[in-house]
């Protein structure tokens, strides 16, 4: 009977075995799954550490199972089997003496017999308690082995239900940041969109800039022309001529109220072009019509104006201005290659003009567009340099302070 119980145990003990292993195998099944998730952030490396923890505790677990029932084995096959066999040896010892015994005194007389047959029961009375001891011990195993497997299971069902835990955390967490992911998009869409808000608002800004700029150069234009005018009235005054308006001066001696001559002195008309090189009345026109244009926003209209105007009065007093606007037109369209040309033609064709200093910076503006950060910081260091206390060299200081 105890040589009928071992396979039975050996059996049991390798399908735990067994099982052992392939739970082994499932949990590094796992773990290679959970190395996908490498880019998972904090939490799931928080919970990868977990598993990997809660795997060393079941490996050890395995290990200390295992280790277990190869002790007890041991001890079975050391300590109780060799009893059980020294036993069963000893019996045979005993019935080999015995039967030779019966075989030496068969002869001898029929009493004998009866004492045969006693040592005989006794024999097997000895083999009878032998054997159910070795089931007794067998049965004990047994149900210290299915104690233990019922052990493993429900550890094993439990890190089977964490495990289930921590893949349904992982899918939450999959979708916590494909949401996340989701709503970052749309916010950097809305970034986008208020960047574009704020460049178009800084190109209305700077168009608006722009457009008072050429306000106040026009203003100015007036106040010289009108200053001119001013002056040359003046002059006439002073020479005996008659003022625009068919009135002489009165000379000094004369009897004739010296009152509208004193108006025509302090609110001058529009000047008349002199032989010198003031503005007339038709170079005035053309010259305020293409700059209203530019205002207007039509670069093209104005480029035309400006060039019409360069053309019929280069020796103008205003030639240097329209120069420097024929420059901003090719500018506001973005032919930056012809406002550098144009630019240039200023300080070129007009080295005494006001607009100097304003054509170089935007110039260098231009190079600025064309990406040409070299010429562009040379250009504005000019301006820096020839015109320290322009408004325009500060600009130019802030320009080279963002190029840097």
């Amino acid at each position: 009977m105890r040589g009928e119980g071992n396979p039975n145990l050996v059996s049991r003990t390798s399908n735990l075995v067994a099982a052992l292993v392939g739970c082994v195998l499932m949990t590094v099944l796992l773990a290679g799954c959970f190395a996908k998730q490498s880019d998972l952030d904090r939490q799931e490396k928080e919970l990868s550490a977990k598993i990997a923890k809660d795997r060393a505790d079941l490996d050890r677990l395995i290990s200390e199972t295992r280790a277990r029932l190869n002790q007890e084995i041991a001890t079975l096959r050391e300590e109780e089997l060799p009893a059980l066999r020294g036993n069963m040896d000893k019996g045979a010892n005993r019935f080999e003496t015995i039967q030779r015994r019966l075989d030496d005194v068969e002869n001898k007389s029929a009493a004998r017999l009866n004492v045969i047959e006693k040592i005989q029961h006794d024999q097997a009375n000895l083999l009878k308690t032998d054997r159910d001891r070795t089931q007794e011990e067998q049965a004990k195993m047994a149900e210290t082995v299915g104690a233990l497997a019922k052990a493993v299971d429900a550890k094993l069902a439990g890190h089977a239900k964490t495990l289930d835990q921590l893949s349904r955390t992982l899918t939450d967490l999959s979708a916590k940041v494909d949401t996340d992911a989701k709503l970052t998009s749309e916010h950097l869409a809305d970034v986008n969109k208020s960047v574009s808000s704020v460049a178009k608002a800084l190109r209305t800004v700077g168009e608006a800039i722009e457009t008072r700029e050429a306000e106040q150069d026009r203003r100015l234009d007036e106040v010289a022309k009108a200053l001119h005018g001013m002056a040359a009235q003046a002059g006439k005054v002073k020479e005996g001529k008659p003022a625009k308006g068919g009135k002489q001066a009165p000379r000094a001696g004369d009897s004739t109220d010296v009152g509208p001559a004193k108006s025509a002195v302090a609110t001058p008309a529009p000047a008349a072009v002199s032989a010198e090189g003031a503005p007339a009345d038709g170079e005035d026109k053309t010259y305020e019509q293409s700059l209203q244009a530019f205002k207007n926003g039509d670069y093209e209209g104005a480029r035309k104006g400006f060039s019409d105007f360069l053309q019929r009065h280069p020796d103008s007093k205003l030639a240097g201005n329209a120069q420097y606007w024929l420059g901003e037109c090719y500018y506001g369209a973005k032919n930056y290659g012809q406002a550098i040309e144009a630019f240039d033609h200023v300080q070129r064709s007009y080295p005494d003009s006001a607009k100097v200093p304003a054509a170089l910076l935007k110039k260098g503006f231009a190079y600025v567009a064309l990406n040409d950060r070299g010429r562009a910081s040379s250009t504005l260091k000019q301006v820096v340099e020839s015109y320290p206390k322009s408004p325009e060299a500060t600009k130019a200081k802030e320009k080279l302070a963002q190029l840097q």
